[in-house]
């Protein structure tokens, strides 16, 4: 099954549930294309809430903003029907933590985008865990300034993305691949994908090849 299929599969199934179903999405270059091919796809966008796994504390206009980037790739064609949610809501990235965790926003499905330093939303490497990856933290929560650019970030926690019943991690390099597979064999936080991979959580994982394999604690089911 492709990815696309993978999603809208769970798209429909959420809405004929639920009435209504969540997906958050990643910046960057990963999902581009999985999100301009949703975009096409005809379900019902208006029972459909798009939001992100985290963001930038910039302007929605920003050329680093991944609220622009979602908006511009996914919200269009028949997916411009979807309701959008940002993350960026208040006046830096601490206000809008707080207030994302006063919603207490529940997600659907999550797709994740991974650099080559294994994180993952804006769960970075470090020498101890960052907040929000081996903690109980459940929400969001907010960064210094950290990555390219470096400004403050909003990210959820990996334990408010495992609460999604479908967790889609994008590997789209040899590099990150190379991440991956260090991850399946050592939880380490300077890899912060690992402990993704350690969860006890269903993970549909698209390589390269965009071959789809999921693991459950490092196993293939």
């Amino acid at each position: 099954m492709t990815t696309s299929r993978l999603i809208i599969n769970a798209l429909k199934k959420g809405i004929l549930d639920n009435g209504s179903v969540r997906i958050a999405f990643p910046g960057g270059r990963s999902a581009v294309s999985l999100m301009e091919e949703l975009s096409h796809s005809e379900l019902d966008w208006s029972a459909v809430h798009v939001t992100l796994v985290d963001e930038r504390a910039v302007d929605h206009l920003h050329e680093a903003s991944n609220a622009r980037l979602v908006r511009r790739k996914l919200c269009i064609n028949h997916a411009g029907n979807a309701l959008f949610e940002p993350l960026f809501v208040g006046k830096d990235a601490e206000t809008s933590a707080q207030l994302l965790n006063q919603a207490e926003l529940l997600i659907d499905i999550a797709v994740l985008g991974m650099g080559e330093d294994g994180h993952f939303a804006s769960l970075f490497p470090n020498k101890s865990p960052v907040q929000g990856l081996a903690d109980l933290t459940d929400g969001f929560v907010a960064t210094g300034p950290i990555g390219s650019p470096s400004v403050p970030r909003i990210s959820m926690t990996l334990q408010r993305i495992l609460s999604a019943p479908l967790v889609v991690l994008l590997v789209s390099s040899d590099a990150k691949q190379e991440k991956v597979m260090a991850g399946l064999k050592a939880v380490d936080p300077l890899n912060p994908v690992s402990y993704l991979l350690a969860s006890d959580h269903l993970l549909s994982v698209v390589w390269p090849d965009q071959s789809v394999t999921t693991l459950r604690k490092g196993v293939v089911q």
